[in-house]
């Protein structure tokens, strides 16, 4: 065992300042008198569009910067801070967060990955002056219908036209750049084209708006291209080298949004907790009563879950470049599926208040709706556990690796990362890191402990390992299929399980670089989590120990009084 510091340097310093700045401005959330408050959200909600003193909030925060790289003039040189300070946008509203931030970041990491110098600052600038960008990536054969459509550019001159339609694009009509892959005679290719709100552009036509059940405010419509002249100078990379250049940025988009969502589930907790907390000890719903008690605290727990892939996966694009393809797309995969359980077991606590359209509790109803959304996309579930399944298939002939060799990965407050850069993905991973240090990590779980929660984390850690070496017999039997026979259907199986080690492993390797002070510093959260996860693999795993459900009440609780957000960090939330 490890342990890191309390102190902070100057980058981390910076980020807790920008975080604490942009609470700051948005105040709180559950304040009737706050013009950026839940009732405005949800008015804005019901109206279709984003809340307009937000937006005028997040121009004077000058949020763009945050996905400009530092060298160009902006703020992003961290990947995991970029989703922390987004998280503050999504704890109000992840339309918001999806329509101002998101969108315009999954566009201009294209153009950070394989633009030219020229195209990085017209893109750099675009962003820096408040301008808005929307990105048409390309759709895998296993991605989401809801975004199946393709373009075409075909050779004109010293150019291209480009035709053809995305049908749900976000962003598009706002949109002062576009970042297209279309499909050339020389394969898919990228393109970075003038959007509909570029004053110079030859504009598309735009496509009526589809209306989303979730992410209301977000104007979600298509774009239709007849002909359309795009120069040369418009290629973003080598012809034909689109679909390389969508998978190199794919570890940089799916680790982070779902990183950012984390502000919703945030949201949906606190509401939980304050309507518990609003009933009297005989009601069913009140904090007397076992099942919410347990409702709250696994949510919290799974939270504390969520946020250590989160961490993993964002600073693997830093550290192990080889590997974050694969655990983005872990964090991509099982981070919906987790969120999902947590809102269906919160809506348990509200009962009928979590169909709520307004008041008190009408923000849960909202978030219970967006969070699904923000898992849509071509890199969605599909697309995310057939990555999953590719590295199964090549785990036997890859190596482990200690946690003392990727210790960086775990320490949430360390800025000490490397540059990411997005050409290190492409080598296949030649180890596997996180499921190499679990039995490492699992010896130590509890190291220098002989409390009471020593025997919970030794027993759920000893169900990760027993689960490890299962699956890494599954996959050897899955490698060892005839060429060219098709996967057999327990690869799918085997890949839930996979998700869940690694987050497993990634709750082992957070706990044992811990902090010295603090609630990261408590056994208890480890415990907790990992007897979550220890679950979801073996449904006959022992339970949570009571003085575990007891002590994560208290610090929950203690959050929710003290406006601290429910993740690693327990930031300051806006009051």
């Amino acid at each position: 065992m490890t342990t890191a510091p309390n102190t902070v340097d100057s980058s981390e310093a910076a980020v807790q300042e920008r975080i604490a700045r942009l609470e700051h401005d948005f105040g709180d959330l559950d304040d009737p008198g706050n013009p950026l408050g839940a009732e405005q959200f949800l008015a804005a909600d019901e109206r279709r569009e984003l809340l307009p003193a937000a937006e005028r909030l997040l121009d004077a925060f000058g949020l763009n910067a945050e996905f400009v790289p530092t060298e160009l003039g902006g703020r992003l040189d961290r990947l995991d801070a970029l989703a922390r300070v987004l998280r503050a946008v999504f704890r109000r509203d992840a339309a918001l967060g999806l329509g101002y931030g998101l969108t315009s970041y999954l566009a201009a990491v294209v153009v950070w990955a394989g633009g030219t110098p020229r195209q990085r600052r017209d893109t750099a600038d675009l962003l820096l002056t408040d301008g808005r960008m929307a990105c048409a990536y390309p759709e895998p054969p296993q991605g989401n219908d809801f975004l199946r459509n393709r373009l075409t550019a075909l050779p004109d001159g010293d150019g291209y036209r480009l035709s053809g339609r995305k049908e749900a694009l976000n962003n598009a009509a706002r949109a002062g750049a576009l970042v297209l892959f279309a499909h050339t005679p020389d394969g898919l290719s990228a393109f970075l084209a003038p959007g509909p709100a570029h004053p110079d552009g030859q504009s598309p036509r735009l496509l009526p708006r589809r209306p989303t059940v979730g992410v209301r405010g977000c104007a979600i419509q298509g774009l239709a291209f007849d002909g359309h002249r795009l120069d040369a100078g418009r290629l973003l990379g080598p012809v034909g080298g689109g679909a390389r250049l969508a998978e190199l940025v794919f570890p940089l988009t799916r680790s982070a949004g779902l990183s950012m969502a984390l502000g919703c589930a945030d949201t949906a907790l606190r509401t939980a907790t304050a309507f518990a907390r609003s009933h009297r000890s005989r009601s069913r719903a009140s904090l007397h009563s076992g099942r919410t008690r347990t409702a709250l605290v696994n949510a919290f727990a799974d939270l504390m879950v969520c946020d250590c892939l989160s961490l993993v996966a964002t600073r693997a694009a830093h550290l192990l470049p080889r590997e974050s393809r694969t655990l983005g797309a872990v964090a991509k995969y099982l981070l919906p599926t987790i969120l999902t359980e947590t809102m269906d077991d919160l809506s348990i606590v509200l009962g009928s208040e979590a169909y709520a359209a307004g008041g008190s509790y009408g923000i849960f109803r909202k978030t219970a709706r967006d969070l699904p959304m923000i898992g849509l996309g071509s890199a969605g579930a599909s697309a995310s556990r057939t990555a999953i399944v590719a590295q199964l298939l090549r785990l036997p002939l890859l190596a482990g690796g200690g946690t003392e060799e990727i210790a960086g990965l775990f320490r949430p407050f360390d800025a000490r990362l490397p540059a990411c850069r997005p050409a290190d993905n492409e080598p296949p991973p030649d180890r596997d890191s996180l499921l190499g240090s679990l039995e490492e990590a699992a010896r130590d779980a509890a190291a220098g402990w002989s409390g009471e929660f020593a025997g919970p984390l030794e027993e759920a850690a000893a169900v990760l390992v027993a689960h490890a070496r299962a699956l890494r017999e599954g996959c050897e039997e899955l490698a060892a299929r005839p060429a060219g026979s098709p996967v057999s259907p327990r690869a799918y199986a085997l890949a839930d399980r996979y998700a869940l080690l690694v987050a497993g492993a990634a709750c082992l390797g957070v706990w044992r670089h811990r902090p010295e002070r603090g609630f990261l510093a408590d056994p208890v959260w480890a415990a907790m989590a990992l007897t979550r996860i220890a679950c979801r693999l073996d449904k006959a795993a022992g339970r949570a120990p009571a003085a575990g459900l007891d002590r994560m009440l208290v610090e929950l609780l203690h959050r929710f009084d003290d406006a601290r957000s429910y993740d690693l960090y327990a930031t300051a939330i806006g009051r």
